[in-house]
């Protein structure tokens, strides 16, 4: 009898354990996630709208550093819709590799004061280890704003962004999506 109530107040422990310890997991959010080896990040689930009409922009730049901040595999999850996005930065070093699954359409937003100095709609810069992947587009929506540019004209114009630019990422691919519609350069590394 006694074995059996030790053994039925370990059971209790070891559940009482998990109960609180997994609280303490929830309250500390994403970022306790992303601290996990690997993981997977859909902007859906972090508040993105696939209607081509909300700015997105936050909840993407919210994966990417979620994904970047977590050890193993992280995945960030692009779903079937399209999601309007401003200038994405997405500068590291990651600690640990990043697939970026594109299923859907990230649209570029044709507000050109959204686009720094530079001009870059999706810069990836000191990543390692990164794959860009998937059937879906990365659309620069280039027609909607090409009037807009004047280099032709003259010299000293705003030059449009480049969709898809990534510097010092070593040991990366982008194979299966579409790049489309560029307002200036399709991808520059």
């Amino acid at each position: 009898m006694a074995c059996t109530d030790n053994a039925m107040r370990d059971l209790f422990l070891l559940v009482l354990f998990c109960i609180v310890h997994g609280e303490k997991e929830e309250s500390k959010g994403i970022d306790a996630k992303a601290s996990r080896p690997g993981g997977s990040f859909d902007i859906t689930k972090l508040g993105a709208s696939g209607n081509g009409k909300t700015d997105n922009t936050k909840d993407v730049q919210e994966a990417c550093a979620s994904a970047c901040g977590g050890t193993g595999k992280q995945t960030i999850l692009i779903p079937k819709g399209d999601f309007l996005v401003g200038q994405l930065n997405f500068t590291c070093p990651c600690k640990g590799d990043v697939t970026i699954q594109v299923d859907g359409n990230l649209l570029a937003t044709m507000d050109l004061s959204q686009y720094k100095e530079h001009g870059k709609w999706i810069e990836i810069l000191r990543v390692d280890n990164l794959v860009i992947t998937g059937k879906g587009n990365l659309d620069g929506q280039g027609p909607a704003v090409w009037s807009k540019n004047s280099c032709t004209k003259k010299y000293d114009c705003k030059i449009l962004p480049n969709s898809l630019v990534m510097y010092f990422v070593n040991n990366g691919e982008v194979s299966g999506v579409t790049l489309l519609n560029s307002k200036f350069f399709h991808m520059n590394m």
